[in-house]
């Protein structure tokens, strides 16, 4: 399975339906990773709209794939410091659709030494138990917000566990991640010349 890049995942009246669930939700805050989770998406999404995720994952993949859930997360300054270092996700989902939802300010994603710029309404697709990823350093300003859709996919034909991808993040897998993350600029601090 590639990466692949999709844009324009969802049409205007769907994101207006998705940002009515988010504001009538409870959260939970996650100060270590700056970000605060929402509910379960997948149970409220319309038909349509969880037709056109299980097509890409199905595109994406060429497996007869499951939705697992669809968990939204807004990673902001409020909640903690956002940081998301070079990981596995180490669960039993064999894909991922990692949608920008919305954004007032730019934080590139990593998979492996890749870096990719999301823009509102794209995703990145993937297995997070195969590629590592990972967000660049970045500072977010007050106010600073991205806001995120993780839908999860797994092959209920054949499950897969990768519960032993949980490595802990000195792991010498993530040697050459970690190291290109921290040499990647941020985007807030100008480079010395």
């Amino acid at each position: 399975m590639t990466i692949t890049r999709v844009d324009n995942i969802f049409s205007e009246e769907e994101i207006d339906h998705i940002k009515d669930i988010i504001s009538r939700v409870e959260h939970t805050v996650h100060k270590d990773l700056g970000r605060v989770d929402g509910l379960d998406l997948g149970k409220h999404l319309w038909p349509k709209t969880l037709d056109k995720l299980n097509a890409i994952a199905k595109d994406v993949s060429g497996l007869p794939l499951k939705m697992t859930h669809a968990m939204t997360v807004e990673y902001s300054n409020l909640y903690g410091k956002p940081n998301l270092p070079p990981h596995f996700d180490g669960d039993t989902n064999d894909l991922i659709i990692n949608i920008q939802l919305q954004a007032n300010t730019v934080w590139d994603m990593g998979l492996n030494q890749n870096v990719y710029t999301l823009d509102d309404n794209s995703a990145l697709v993937f297995n997070a138990n195969k590629e590592i990823h990972w967000r660049v350093h970045k500072e977010f300003k007050d106010g600073e917000y991205v806001r995120m859709v993780f839908v999860r996919f797994y092959n209920p034909e054949n499950i897969t566990d990768y519960s032993y991808q949980r490595l802990s993040q000195v792991h010498p897998i993530f040697k050459e991640a970690r190291e290109f993350r921290d040499s990647y600029p941020q985007p807030n601090k100008p480079e010395i010349s």
